[in-house]
């Protein structure tokens, strides 16, 4: 009998460990899973300060820069925009579930490309597990300052 719950006991933490690791890899990854879509949806009008063609100086909207992770994390105007753990407190996301035609949906209609319902909800899920960055610090190809 002893023997019996021992092979049960190991077999049960092998097991455990298992579906732990397979927990651990099933973190979202912000670079390869988060980015490309904000990088394609908020980045025009979310960049650092930068001149245009015309030289014209241009700001980001709201004094929001998402292609850092320190900027993202500051938020703009208001303050934060991303409260780790706290999908419906984080007005980032929020802006993206407002209706097409409210005045604070983001992107604004025809300026950029919408989120899908699978993209916020992939985002939620990523600011619910802490908004983990992971090794991404910046964009290098559009945080020029």
């Amino acid at each position: 009998m002893q023997k019996t719950i021992s092979l049960f006991s190991v077999v049960g933490m092998a097991l455990a460990m298992t579906a732990g690791s397979a927990v651990a890899e099933d973190k979202i990854d912000f670079e390869k899973q988060i980015w490309p879509f904000v990088k394609n949806s908020c980045v025009k009008c979310h960049k650092p300060p930068y001149t245009d063609e015309r030289g014209r100086k241009r700001k980001p909207k709201s004094g929001m820069v998402v292609t850092n992770k320190k900027d993202f994390m500051k938020g703009g105007e208001n303050g934060e925009v991303i409260i780790p753990g706290k999908p419906d407190e984080s007005e980032f996301l929020q802006r993206t579930l407002l209706p097409l035609d409210h005045d604070d949906h983001q992107p604004p209609e025809g300026k950029a490309d919408e989120w899908t319902a699978e993209q916020k909800k992939l985002f939620a899920q990523w600011i619910t597990e802490g908004a983990d960055f992971g090794a991404w610090e910046s964009d290098p190809e559009v945080d020029k300052k």
